[in-house]
């Protein structure tokens, strides 16, 4: 949709003119004191101090979650600055931090519980398959920039950290049923129990049930997204200074799109996601500092209809030790080792592969020095990572973190980063259609982007500076941010190949190669203020920029520049909570994002989105909400799709009502 001034300013005044009654839980109701303390886990991995992290991280706790409506964890990140996040189907997203937007975004590291969810086959997230249990999340830490140092390679723009809640805290039983404007019902059932000993124990299985998205001529896009998740968690007694955790989930996904294949047309095909994991942490304290040991083994297989087949196995050890302080420093250490098994198979000649098998281990350690300057003024951290591969060059990674704290509501921090990102299996052994296009003297042409075993890893130096500032009722942070980027991978023109992969259109063959470089730059602000008891504002917007060097091949620019234009250059997202009551709630969320500029017709238009959710409490126990989504405007597009190449998908006006019960 077209930018509209009075759509802005309606929502605005909706916002900001309605009020109500009674305080919640929420970060936007914390004192100065409490929202100092908030905990951190990703930027150190330590629990850390809000007002303490020389980084530009934003916690969403668990009521923020709620009354922002979120079905899922990309829309919960429409709320952080830094963080853009597109929808572009039923299941389909593409989520990214501080530029190269995609639908897997290689530079974001995804974490669950410190279990990553990052994929080798296309180093990103399959957001499709991630359909958590939104009730069970504690809490969203979003560090953006560089976090490589701490969490290895591919943590090159940012690191996603959700952590779920302790069994402990979900004991008795919950009940969730919900229902769409199309009759689409999706069903939730949690129950929590305390055991001998002190333990606790939850058990939760929930299906997933999205009506899928419109074409442009207001047909059925035919992405709907179905599925189910169930799992559970055990944790050991709160109450003693060592604790221990097991959780494990098993899950099923189908997500259908329809694929535009050039000059063979268009394809229908059902990706099915599966995939379990089990995971087991144990903490513990001695007289040599605090030691935590985490292990895991996941599966996950994606089959995407008629096309092919992958299936990854990962069995990942990490271990970690924090050294009691020692004067002014406080070191920590840590080990890994990680092992994962990829195979794929391919049925027909839209995507091929090298090698069928690869076997890929990684061996990791790093250190981290935090170092006391001036007591309660000045403190620097520094920190690097190594991280060796059976496949690939070794890679190091170090930071350097200077926090300065003139006050206790002021914090001014600055830092530079190194960071790497490997390539992906697809990128090393996939040979795939990447799209139709003219092609001069032919009309139309096929490009078919080769597979290239040699690539090196991309590599980030990134610069910030940040200031945070804790308010009586609330906080604000402004951040500055330049990323200069090297060795990324690009493609060039490798040749013509006739007759093509499908007659007679005649086949451009792409190389793939390091030879790209770009530099992503900008400002984050962010903001909450409880105005008074009944109205609660936020605030979050991100103004960048993203350029690739000019290198004077046509076909690696004109790729450069389809990549930099899938990134708006501003965002914008305003969210009011209203108490209307004891038992009444309004939450309010408005949502602009420039156009995304260069795309393909009929392009993607700056939008503003307003969303709405009422919630009625019949009794502590039990709940009913509405949310409406696009409360404007009929629909629109927000994203052209990439690597699996499909028609612009639109979001139209939906509602969906939602009954919670909990005993």
């Amino acid at each position: 949709m077209q930018l509209n001034s009075r759509k802005i300013v309606s929502a605005l005044i909706v916002v900001c003119l309605s009020g109500g009654a009674a305080a919640d839980d929420g970060l936007m109701d914390l004192s100065l004191e409490e929202l100092a303390d908030i905990q951190v886990l990703s930027v150190s991995r330590k629990a850390q101090r809000l007002g303490d992290t020389a980084a530009a991280v934003t916690v969403l706790a668990r009521d923020d979650i709620r009354r922002s409506g979120a079905r899922s964890v990309p829309e919960a990140l429409r709320l952080v600055p830094g963080v853009q996040v597109a929808q572009f189907g039923a299941g389909r997203w593409a989520v990214s931090v501080r530029g190269f937007n995609s639908r897997f975004a290689s530079k974001l590291l995804v974490q669950v519980d410190g279990r990553s969810v990052y994929s080798p086959m296309f180093s990103g997230v399959f957001w499709n398959g991630l359909n958590l249990m939104m009730e069970d999340i504690e809490r969203i830490e979003v560090v953006r920039g560089p976090g490589a140092s701490l969490w290895g390679a591919n943590a090159v723009n940012g690191v996603i950290n959700i952590v779920t809640r302790n069994a402990a805290s979900t004991t008795g039983s919950m009940v969730r049923a919900s229902v769409d404007d199309r009759g689409n019902p999706e069903v939730a059932v949690r129950q929590g129990l305390t055991l001998t000993g002190g333990a606790a124990l939850r058990v939760y299985a929930h299906s997933e049930n999205r009506a899928p998205f419109e074409t442009r001529g207001g047909a059925s896009s035919q992405d709907e997204q179905t599925g189910w998740r169930t799992g559970f968690r055990l944790d050991s007694d709160v109450g003693e200074p060592d604790h221990w955790m097991i959780s494990g989930e098993a899950y099923r996904q189908r997500s259908p799109e329809i694929l535009t294949l050039g000059g063979a047309g268009t394809y229908y095909t059902p990706f099915d996601f599966e995939g379990a994991h089990i995971l087991a942490q144990r903490d513990w304290m001695t007289a040599a500092g605090q030691t935590s040991l985490r292990a895991y083994v996941d599966y996950a297989d994606v089959v995407q209809g008629g096309l092919g087949d992958a299936t990854v196995h990962t069995a990942d050890l990490d271990f970690q030790h924090r050294l009691p302080v020692t004067g002014a420093h406080e070191w920590i250490w840590g080990l890994g080792l990680r092992h994962q098994s990829i195979s794929v198979k391919s049925r027909v000649p839209v995507i091929e592969f090298d090698k069928d098998e690869v076997e890929q281990q990684t061996f990791s350690a790093f250190v981290q020095d935090e170092i006391v300057l001036l007591p309660r003024l000045l403190r620097l951290t520094l920190g690097a990572r190594f991280e060796a591969r059976n496949m690939g060059t070794p890679e190091f990674q170090p930071t350097v973190r200077l926090l300065w704290s003139p006050s206790d509501r002021d914090t001014v921090w600055t830092h530079w980063s190194r960071a790497a990102r490997t390539p992906s299996y697809g990128e090393r052994y996939a040979g795939l259609v990447a799209g139709a296009q003219a092609f001069g003297p032919f009309p139309v042409v096929t490009l078919i982007s080769l597979p290239e075993e040699d690539l090196r890893s991309e590599s980030v130096n990134a610069f910030e500076l940040g200031y945070r500032r804790q308010l009586d009722r609330g906080s604000v942070e402004a951040v500055l941010f330049r990323q200069r980027y090297s060795h990324l991978v690009g493609n060039s023109f490798g040749g013509l190949r006739m007759p093509g992969l499908f007659p007679p259109t005649p086949d451009v063959l792409l190389t793939r190669h390091n030879r790209a470089s770009a530099v992503t730059e900008g400002a984050e602000f962010g903001g909450e203020m409880a105005v008074n008891q009944d109205l609660r504002l936020g605030l979050a917007y991100t103004l960048m920029r993203q350029n690739y060097d000019t290198t004077g091949d046509a076909i690696l620019d004109g790729g450069n520049a389809t990549i930099a234009n899938r990134n708006a250059n501003h965002w914008l997202s305003l969210q009011a909570r209203i108490d209307l009551s004891s038992r009444q709630e309004l939450d309010l969320q408005v949502r602009h994002v420039g156009a995304l500029k260069g795309q393909p017709a009929p392009g993607v238009d700056a939008y503003t989105v307003m969303d709405a959710r009422y919630g009625y409490r019949f009794s502590r126990r039990a709940e009913l909400t509405l949310s409406v989504t696009n409360l404007f405007d009929k629909r629109y597009t927000a994203y052209s799709s990439d690597y699996f190449p499909s028609a612009y998908a639109y979001d139209r006006r939906r509602l969906l009502l939602t009954g919670r019960w909990t005993f």
